[in-house]
């Protein structure tokens, strides 16, 4: 029965919104507004997100001095380098020599195509380093730098967002002249938006002959990584060192970035809520208005109070769900893939904007939330008030 009422309760109302576009207009626009905001806000943390998800790999431990959380923050002595390339757990090519790529990692100041000026970060690197990484980077243009010359080769995030960094182009870092031989790609991660070049040719241009600031480490498998790291931690000259999954350190990169947008993201939608919910609070006022002799009409005809009240519930949230999967389709249509250049405080990083299901999930709850909370008030008002004098006024 309750079903029944609520049922012929809603066709009635919908059939009303749809005779009066004006009121309905009016509340979709609030639902519409709040919708994309959203959308916006959220996209940012799930393509930082991403980012950090697509970049290092399982199988590869980042060693670093002990007194620094970044690449380019310290040195490792060569011999602690050696002793760290020969642990248990190491990986090894075919001729049974350890699969470590020593690097050293500098940071450059760029600019921007918008004018800017913003960190770079170059990394050189050895021969062995294309074998640790694998398939996950590969030339999209050009061809890698050569041993000894001043090449480079430019991620392609970094090459898009900075001038200069085409393939061909000229520039000067550390008062040394450069040139670009090729762009790589290296699916989507942060990895693009570097420059990667020859390990001394990039010492020898900071007058750093033999510094090496971080070891990319190729394990055996991903499970060996434990056994890698309690070795390097028992063993007393390596003190000094740190060690953790390549996988973690790129994810530390993009957290706090993303739990600052993310912050950003609540707080606006708690003030843009508040402004929503008070627009559609008003615009559904003037709706229900405009209805009372429909829903005292309901109510005259054995309709329950509560079935007319849920059924004017259930119609909002109708609405406020339609808005919310039309702003992410368009999200999904004009937003996704859209680049974004940033900044992880030591390094310039471009990424895409991206419309995952979570996204999806909290825009459909917020929207839900904010519906009902605006709608208990009119809808409150108007079920309660005096059924005659209803009937009679109108």
């Amino acid at each position: 029965m309750i079903i029944r009422e609520i049922t012929g309760a809603l066709r009635t109302g919908l059939a009303a919104s749809l005779a009066r576009p004006r009121h309905l207009l009016l509340t979709v626009s609030g639902f519409l507004i709040a919708s994309l905001t959203l959308v916006a806000l959220l996209a940012i943390p799930a393509g930082l997100d991403q980012v950090a998800a697509r970049t290092g790999l399982a199988d590869v431990a980042l060693v670093l001095p002990g007194s620094t959380s970044d690449e380019s923050g310290g040195t490792i002595a060569p011999d602690l380098s050696r002793l760290a390339s020969v642990l248990p757990g190491v990986a090894l090519d075919r001729q049974g020599r350890p699969l470590v790529a020593p690097q050293f990692v500098v940071n450059a100041k760029l600019r921007r195509i918008d004018g800017t000026t913003s960190t770079v970060l170059v990394r050189g690197v050895t021969p062995v380093f294309w074998h640790v990484v694998g398939s996950s980077a590969h030339l999209s243009a050009g061809k890698r730098f050569g041993s000894g010359l001043n090449e480079l080769i430019a991620g392609r995030g970094v090459a898009r967002a900075f001038v200069g960094l085409d393939t061909g182009a000229k520039l000067s870092l550390n008062q040394t002249p450069w040139r670009v031989t090729g762009e790589f790609m290296a699916g989507g991660g942060l990895w693009e938006s570097e420059l990667w070049t020859d390990l001394g040719t990039l010492q020898a241009a900071y007058n750093a002959q033999g510094q090496i600031t971080a070891l990319w480490v190729k394990l055996s498998s991903p499970a060996a990584y434990r056994r890698y790291a309690a070795a390097l931690h028992a063993d007393s000259r390596l003190r000094s060192l740190q060690v953790l999954p390549q996988r973690d350190y790129y994810a530390a990169r993009t957290a706090f970035l993303a739990k600052f947008v993310r912050i950003a993201a609540i707080v606006i939608a708690s003030v843009l809520g508040l402004g929503a919910a008070l627009a559609i609070v008003n615009a559904l006022g003037m709706a229900l208005t405009a209805r009372r002799r429909e829903i005292n009409v309901l109510r005259a005809f054995g309709f329950r109070t509560f079935s007319v009240a849920l059924a004017l519930l259930i119609e909002v949230l109708v609405i406020g769900q339609c808005c919310a999967a039309l702003a992410l389709l368009l999200g999904r249509l004009l937003l996704n893939g859209h680049g974004v250049d940033s900044s992880t405080g030591s390094q310039a990083i471009r990424f895409s904007m991206d419309i995952t299901p979570a996204v999806a999930g909290w825009v459909l709850a917020y929207i839900a939330v904010l519906g009902t909370l605006s709608a208990l008030w009119p809808i409150w008002h108007v079920v309660r008030s005096p059924l005659l004098r209803g009937l009679r006024d109108e």
